[in-house]
């Protein structure tokens, strides 16, 4: 008996299972899938408020001044105060007694308009200045040196400097006295009349010409109390600037003189 020799799988050459690696195949597991995102509920966008509706209350806005009268006029100087009125022949019938300050007042406003309108008119070549305009506007800087060099105290030239900037308050009466008391009376500042008060029992039986001369009174005295600026001696040699080196020494030397 033949001994054939032991054959070893290890030696086939055409098996090469032993080149490849060996791979476990280990049972299909299904591949797990992540949960769908949860859909976040989507949270409803508050709408805008909605504006309340205040109920508003009607604003009891005064009305404009009144400027102009039909049935009384005056006449302003540069001042802005009157040097003249005129009555029309239906004031005592159309005119309350308690009505005529305010009448005339509307005059006076209409009267102010048109000067302003005379010196601002569109046919003017410039627009004038403040001092063109009004005696009693605050001075030019080169006046306003002029007139503090002039002062000779230093309460005088603090009284001078605050009327050039002040605007300045007036309280004036007529000439007539019924019963002690002054039928009419006037406020005013350094540019304008404030007011006219004029006592409605002496209306309803003046004369409107007797009105008339009492707004021509005061005025007069609104015009004596208003400050002056005037000049008295001559600056043109001077510049701006020496005026201004000059006021400068002026005022520290009235200075000193108050202190010491």
């Amino acid at each position: 008996m033949t001994n054939q020799p032991f054959f070893n799988h290890f030696d086939d050459p055409d098996e090469f299972w032993d080149d490849e690696p060996i791979v476990r195949n280990r049972p299909a597991v299904a591949a797990r899938q992540s949960p769908p995102p949860a859909r976040s509920t989507p949270i409803p966008s508050s709408p805008p408020p909605e504006p309340i509706a205040v109920p508003m209350a009607r604003a009891d806005l005064p009305e404009p001044p009144k400027a102009g009268s039909s049935f009384a006029s005056i006449e302003v100087d540069r001042g802005f105060l009157p040097i003249r009125v005129r009555f029309t022949p239906g004031w005592n019938r159309y005119v309350a007694p308690n009505e005529a300050g305010n009448e005339l007042l509307a005059a006076y406003r209409g009267a102010v308009v048109d000067r302003l309108n005379e010196a601002y008119s569109s046919a003017a070549e410039r627009l004038p200045t403040p001092q063109e305009v009004s005696d009693t506007a605050t001075p030019s800087r080169r006046t306003l040196l002029m007139i503090l060099l002039e002062t000779h105290s230093w309460d005088q030239y603090c009284a001078v400097s605050s009327s050039m900037i002040g605007v300045g308050t007036y309280t004036v009466r007529g000439r007539i006295e019924v019963g002690s008391q002054h039928p009419v009376t006037v406020e005013a500042d350094r540019r304008y009349l404030c007011s006219i008060s004029i006592s409605s029992d002496w209306a309803a039986t003046a004369h409107p010409d007797d009105i008339g001369d009492e707004i021509l009174v005061c005025a007069d005295q609104i015009r004596s109390l208003r400050p002056k600026f005037t000049v008295q001696y001559d600056y043109s040699r001077y510049s701006d600037d020496d005026l201004q080196y000059h006021l400068d020494r002026h005022r520290l030397q009235l200075l000193q003189e108050r202190i010491a």
